[in-house]
C-alpha cells in the first residue's frame, strides 16, 4: 500500500465502532427510551460509565449517525441531540454549549435565567426527543461539592423542564455527582457500563478474543494466532488488557500501524509482543509479556506495571485460569 492508503486504512480503524456486547446493549437501551418516549410520552433517563475509548463517543457517533439533523425552511430537527460538556463546566458554559448546539447566535450573551429560558424554547422548537452528555464527568469535576450540587441541580430542572429522555455518559467518576446530588441521582437509577467481564455465558478472556478477533475483521490484513491457540491467545490478550477494551484496541491499531510501515503479511502474537513493549509497557519484555512464551499468566497490576493497583478495577470473578 501507499503512504496515503496507510493513512485512510488507520482512520478508518480507529473510527470503527467497538462491537463489544455491553455497546450494543446500551444503544438498544438508548434506542428502546427514545421509542417509549415517541409511544407514550415517557422519559426515561441513563447513565452510561466506561473508561477512556471504551466507545462512549462511538456510541453517540452511532445515534448522531441513525437519528441525523434536518434542515428545514424555517428550522433545523434535532431529534437527537449530543452535547459534549466542557471540562469543568459551569452552569453558564453548559447552558451556553447547548444554545450553540441549537443554533442559537447569541449562545453567550444573557443571564443564566435567560440562558435557561432559551434552551427549553429551542428544544421545543427544534423538536429535541432525547439528550446525550458526553463527557458528563466534567460536570462532577468543577470545584467542589457545593458547586457540583448546583450544576446537579441545574440539570435537574432542565431536564425535568425539556421533559425528555436523558443520557448521561462519562468515565467512572460520574458517580459522585450524583452521589452529591440526591435528585440527580433518582432521576438516573438506571445505569449500564462499557466494560468486558459482565456476561455470565463467556469468561472475560473469551469476551476479550470476541472483541479482538471482531475488530480484525475490519482491518486489511489477517489475524494469526501462532504459536498459540486462540483460546491461548485469548488469556493472552486479556493480560495485555487487563480486560479494558481501550487497550484491546490500542494494540490493534498499534500493530496495524507497524505492519502498513514495514509489509507485515498478518498480525501475528509476535507483532503484538512488539508494540505491546513500544505501547503498553516499556518494561514489559520476556516474561513481563504476555505475548512472550515465558510469560507468567498474571495480572500486571503489581507497583510500576502497567495496571497498578488502585487504578480503575476490572471483574476477577472470570480470572482466567493460568494456560
Amino acid at each position: 500500500m501507499t503512504g496515503k492508503q496507510n493513512f485512510t486504512e488507520l482512520r478508518r480503524f480507529d473510527e470503527e465502532y467497538i462491537p463489544f456486547p455491553p455497546f450494543v446493549a446500551a444503544i438498544e437501551a438508548i434506542k428502546a427510551n427514545l421509542t417509549l418516549f415517541r409511544e407514550t410520552g415517557i422519559a426515561q433517563h441513563l447513565l452510561v460509565l466506561g473508561e477512556s475509548g471504551t466507545g462512549k463517543t462511538s456510541l453517540c457517533r452511532w445515534l448522531a449517525h441513525q437519528y441525523p439533523k434536518l434542515v428545514m425552511p424555517d428550522r433545523d430537527v434535532t431529534p437527537v441531540l449530543i452535547i459534549s460538556v466542557p471540562a469543568a463546566a459551569t452552569i453558564a458554559s453548559m447552558a451556553a454549549v447547548i444554545l450553540d448546539k441549537l443554533g442559537d447566535p447569541a449562545s453567550s450573551t444573557g443571564t443564566i435565567s435567560m440562558k435557561t429560558s432559551r434552551v427549553i424554547t429551542l428544544i421545543r422548537a427544534c423538536r429535541v426527543e432525547m439528550i446525550l452528555f458526553d463527557e458528563a464527568q466534567h460536570i462532577h469535576d468543577r470545584g467542589q461539592a457545593a458547586t457540583q450540587y448546583m450544576v446537579g441541580d441545574w440539570l435537574k430542572s432542565l431536564i425535568d423542564q425539556a421533559g425528555i429522555p436523558t443520557v448521561f455518559l462519562g468515565i467512572p467518576r460520574l458517580e459522585g455527582l450524583l452521589q452529591v446530588n440526591e435528585q440527580l441521582r433518582r432521576r438516573f437509577s438506571r445505569r449500564m457500563r462499557l466494560a468486558l467481564g459482565q456476561s455470565d455465558e463467556t469468561s472475560i478472556h473469551g469476551e476479550c478474543l470476541q472483541l479482538f478477533r471482531s475488530l480484525g475483521s475490519c482491518l486489511p490484513i489477517p489475524l494469526t494466532c501462532a504459536p498459540y491457540t486462540w483460546e491461548e491467545l485469548g488469556m493472552r490478550l486479556y493480560y495485555a488488557s487487563d480486560g479494558r477494551v481501550s487497550y484491546i484496541k490500542k494494540l490493534l491499531a498499534a500493530a496495524l500501524r507497524r505492519a502498513l510501515d514495514t509489509d507485515i503479511n498478518d498480525i501475528s502474537p509476535g507483532l503484538l509482543e512488539l508494540v505491546f513493549t513500544h505501547e503498553i509497557w516499556w518494561e514489559g519484555i520476556g516474561k513481563l509479556n504476555p505475548f512472550n512464551s515465558a510469560f507468567e499468566f498474571r495480572r500486571l497490576d503489581r507497583n510500576n506495571e502497567p495496571f497498578e493497583r488502585g487504578s480503575v478495577s476490572t471483574p476477577r470473578s472470570k480470572r482466567p485460569a493460568k494456560c
